[in-house]
């Protein structure tokens, strides 16, 4: 009877390497974290800091890998109402890995008892001691407000370089519908409800436009571009 020295000895390497790789697994696991490595995105604006994330979760520190709960550590950073999304992971070595995707500030919302901000998201967010943002303020808000409409707003005044210029604050009136107030005059702009809102911007920069022109824009106090195809603007 001949043996199949190759086979057999292919079978020895590979238990073998399986018992390695078990092995470095294994001491892997066991590794004390001993560092917390943190990344927080976007890096052009921190609304949280490194050392908060880190102090949060300190406790894990000389704790062996296998016995933290990386969905448990995510679910707790994301408690964090400056933090959209975490991301924690081990490599080989002695680190835990966190990835930290900010909220991104769309508006501050002002309130009788309360200032927070709206993120991109249509979810709220609180101020930073770090970073104070450059976004409008929205005035009038209560829990009838539209969020997303809110949202969609600010979104387009900060992606709109002539809105981005003119339009600093947003303002909800008792009826719910949206105004703008346009930066250094007394004159607002009626949106009203969430519907053509493109087509009324449009209408808006042509009628501002114009009235800069004629150098009377001054001269106006309410701007209505709820009407269809038309602006119906009131003079002081």
């Amino acid at each position: 009877m001949r043996f199949n020295w190759s086979k057999i000895l292919l079978f020895f390497v590979f238990i073998f390497s399986i018992g390695i790789l078990y092995a470095s697994n294994y001491f892997n696991n066991n590794r004390l974290i001993e560092d917390i490595d943190v990344v927080i995105q976007p890096n052009s604006s921190f609304y949280i800091s490194i050392d908060s994330i880190k102090n949060s979760i300190k406790r894990y520190i000389y704790t062996t890998k296998d016995s933290i709960s990386i969905r448990k550590i995510e679910d707790q950073l994301d408690k964090n109402t400056l933090v959209e999304k975490s991301q924690v992971f081990t490599m080989v070595g002695n680190k835990l890995f966190i990835n930290v995707k900010q909220k991104e500030p769309v508006a501050r919302i002002i309130t009788n008892d309360s200032i927070f901000y709206l993120d991109k998201n249509s979810n709220f967010m609180s101020l930073s001691k770090l970073h104070s943002a450059d976004v409008p303020i929205i005035f009038g808000f209560n829990q009838f407000s539209d969020l997303d409409y809110l949202t969609k707003v600010s979104l387009m005044i900060r992606d709109d370089k002539f809105l981005n210029q003119n339009i600093t604050q947003i303002i909800i009136d008792e009826n719910q519908q949206i105004n703008l107030k346009l930066i250094g005059l007394n004159t607002f702009i009626e949106l009203g409800h969430n519907n053509k809102l493109e087509k009324k911007i449009q209408n808006l920069k042509a009628f501002y436009n114009r009235a800069v022109r004629k150098n009377d824009i001054e001269k106006y106090k309410e701007v209505n571009l709820q009407f269809e195809n038309q602006v119906v603007a009131v003079k002081k």
